[in-house]
């Protein structure tokens, strides 16, 4: 049943000295109602110290149950452990009885999910590729923030992306996350939870999931943000599940680059283990200048403060300064140890020059070795801790298939050229288990 909803913290007589009308003694003063909840509401506040506004959720926790209280706990939890541009800030929380206020950042312009229904209304106006891949890497950056701190966001999607009339987004409610003990790139969450079109295809076979989990919601707002719809639907939960389970996804609209879309449908990979990290998309070519870009578009906005240039600069050296030395994108710990025991070779092609040459691809001992015919010891070794990442090339781009690039730590890259697409994808997958990524 419904919890009934509560007026106003300051009309019940509960936090009259932090939240009031204008013009009273208090904190923060009540701007007007931003909307309504299961089990409270939301205002528009702004402090009278300063004049800056803020969201503050007003709740009653006597109308949730334990596990609901748990939920509140864990967002304020995880809330209070970010510090991102890209991430809702939160603020101060206060509890009086069973009622809680926490206040948090305001994003002044509305939502992700009403700009794409907006959009999708107007026959299908779609974003540019420069505006879809903007907010893609201030999604990237973000989620990458909170799955190092060992945290799942559990509910990506286009209603929880906050926009910011400084061009900005912010992704918010942190309702469903979680900060877990153990990094989140292995399988530690098992709660059934989420919205259901943004959900996993392990989730609906009630499997445990890790990180790869958020991988895939953003996909599917990915595909929205380029396709304007959804790529999978069903009336009905179990008809969802189906279409899910089955992963048979439209084509998304050519006027996006083969990159991008790539991009998308690798977030889309039924396998959780297929789906790249944060830190392997944005150390792509295609991601890498993007993120350049978007660096100096916010340097040179007149809209974005300079505290928050700040900490957009700040955050994004933390990211590559964490992709430099944890290239699997997890948390500090086990993820990222070299696996020594993982062993893989067989013929292979080398890009030099422009010219590709057979050689022989020996991984072992947690090395790489190249050589020009099979037991050949003469070729010295690639310690897999040098790699920042694997990553496959698109056709278009190295004009061959099978082709997947090893980007070294100290800027370099080698091209190697797999005989077949499975090949490659084996090729791949071994060595990220050699680097504890996958």
């Amino acid at each position: 049943m419904a919890a009934a909803q509560p007026t106003a913290a300051s009309q019940q007589g509960q936090f009259d000295s932090i939240l009031g009308a204008v013009g009273t003694n208090c904190r923060y003063e009540n701007l007007r109602s931003l909307g309504k909840g299961s089990f409270g509401q939301t205002y528009l506040v702004r402090r009278k110290s300063d004049g800056l506004t803020f969201c503050a959720k007003s709740m009653d926790l006597s109308t949730m149950t334990s596990k609901d209280q748990k939920y509140v706990e864990a967002e304020i939890q995880c809330l209070a452990s970010c510090n991102h541009f890209a991430v809702i800030q939160y603020q101060e929380d206060f509890t009086e009885g069973t009622n809680m206020l926490i206040l948090m950042e305001y994003a002044d312009a509305g939502d992700l999910n009403q700009q794409i229904k907006s959009r999708a209304s107007e026959d299908f106006r779609y974003f540019e590729e420069h505006e879809v891949g903007y907010t893609l890497v201030q999604l990237l950056l973000a989620i990458d923030h909170i799955h190092r701190r060992k945290m799942l966001h559990r509910d990506i999607k286009g209603a929880n992306v906050l926009l910011m009339s400084s061009g900005l987004i912010k992704l918010g409610d942190f309702g469903f996350s979680q900060i877990y003990e153990d990094t989140v790139s292995g399988a530690v969450a098992g709660t059934f939870c989420g919205t259901p079109y943004y959900l996993a295809p392990e989730i609906w076979k009630r499997q445990k999931y890790s990180k790869r989990a958020d991988i895939w919601s953003l996909g599917i707002l990915l595909y929205e943000m380029m396709a304007l719809k959804r790529p999978f639907s069903g009336q009905g939960m179990r008809a969802l599940q189906d279409s899910v389970v089955a992963g048979v996804i439209p084509p998304l609209p050519d006027c996006f680059s083969l990159e991008l879309r790539n991009i998308c449908l690798s977030f889309l990979r039924a396998d959780p283990n297929a789906r790249p990290t944060t830190t392997e998309v944005l150390l792509l070519p295609y991601m890498a200048k993007v993120l350049s870009d978007f660096e100096r578009t916010v340097v040179a906005s007149p809209l974005i403060a300079a505290t928050t240039k700040a900490l957009v600069a700040d955050n994004i050296k933390e990211f590559r300064d964490s992709a430099r030395d944890n290239p699997g994108g997890g948390a500090i710990g086990p993820c990222g140890a070299i696996q020594a025991h993982v062993n893989y070779e067989s013929p292979i092609r080398k890009e030099s020059g422009g010219v590709w040459k057979e050689r022989y691809f020996l991984l072992a001992d947690g090395q790489l070795v190249i050589s020009v015919k099979k037991g050949d010891k003469e070729t010295k070794g690639i310690s897999v801790a040098m790699l920042a990442s694997v990553v496959p090339v698109p056709f278009h781009v190295a004009k061959a298939e099978g082709v997947f690039a090893l980007n070294t730590l100290d800027n370099k890259t080698m091209w190697m050229q797999a005989p077949s697409r499975v090949a490659c994808q084996e090729w791949i997958h071994h060595i990220q288990q050699a680097m504890g990524v996958a």
